[in-house]
Formats: C-alpha cells, sequence, structure tokens
C-alpha cells in the first residue's frame, strides 16, 4: 500500500475514534457510565490502529497498552508517556460489557460518572496525540 493510502486509511481510522469518543461523551450525558467507558477505551484503541496503519504496521489485538508498546523505537519514545492513560482503558474493555464480568454486579451498577469521565479524558490525550503524530493537530 502506497504511504498516500495508508495515511488516507489512518485519517478513516482516526476519524472513527473520535466518532466513538463523542458517543462516548453524549452517553456519559445520558448517565451510561459503562457504555461511555467502553466507547472511550474503543476510541483509544482505534485511534492507535491509526497510527500503526499510517506507519506501515498491522496493528493486532485490543490492548492499548501492547500497540504503545511494541510500536517502533521511534515512535515509542513520543508515545511512552501515554502509558497509564492505555493501562486504565485496557482495563476497561471487558467488564464495562458483560454481566458476568464482575463478580455480582453489573457494567450499570459498576460504573461512576467519574470513571466515564477519567476514561474519556485518558482516551482524548490519546486521541489527540495520534492526531498531532498524524499531522491533524
Amino acid at each position: 500500500m502506497s504511504v498516500e493510502k495508508r495515511l488516507l486509511e489512518a485519517h478513516r481510522w482516526l476519524a472513527q475514534a473520535w466518532d466513538d469518543w463523542e458517543a462516548g461523551k453524549a452517553l456519559l450525558e445520558k448517565s451510561k457510565h459503562a457504555q461511555a467507558a467502553f466507547l472511550a477505551q474503543q476510541a483509544g484503541e482505534k485511534a492507535l490502529k491509526a497510527l500503526w496503519i499510517a506507519l506501515g504496521l498491522d496493528p493486532w489485538g485490543h490492548s492499548l497498552a501492547r500497540l504503545l508498546r511494541d510500536l517502533p523505537p521511534e515512535e515509542a519514545a513520543a508515545f511512552h508517556p501515554l502509558l497509564p492513560q492505555a493501562l486504565a482503558l485496557d482495563k476497561l474493555y471487558i467488564p464495562t460489557r458483560y454481566p458476568d464480568a464482575l463478580p455480582g454486579l453489573t457494567p450499570k451498577e459498576a460504573y461512576t460518572e467519574e470513571e466515564a469521565r477519567k476514561a474519556l479524558e485518558d482516551a482524548q490525550a490519546i486521541l489527540k496525540a495520534v492526531e498531532v503524530r498524524l499531522g491533524q493537530g
């Protein structure tokens, strides 16, 4: 794939990441905290996959921390400070969605407004960093 096509595809992934983030904000306003937190995780994942695509790499998996750690060394240094946010978002991938992921609780009962807001902030930091790296920020 040409560099131009890779960048176009990366921008598509980043656009979807922002759309997921915006949907998460809307859900937060409706007190759908678990769903907002999950969409924050999805936004971060899609943004990092956009970065991988732009670099001509093949992103795989759902772990934001792994997507950061496995970046080429010349890219990793710039994104390493986002590792705490990536780890926090990784913890939201399963338990925000499944009623059997947390003992005795459903996601609706388990997640708070503060947690969802923090997840969206963490995702936004990742999206903005990728946006800057892709020349959009």
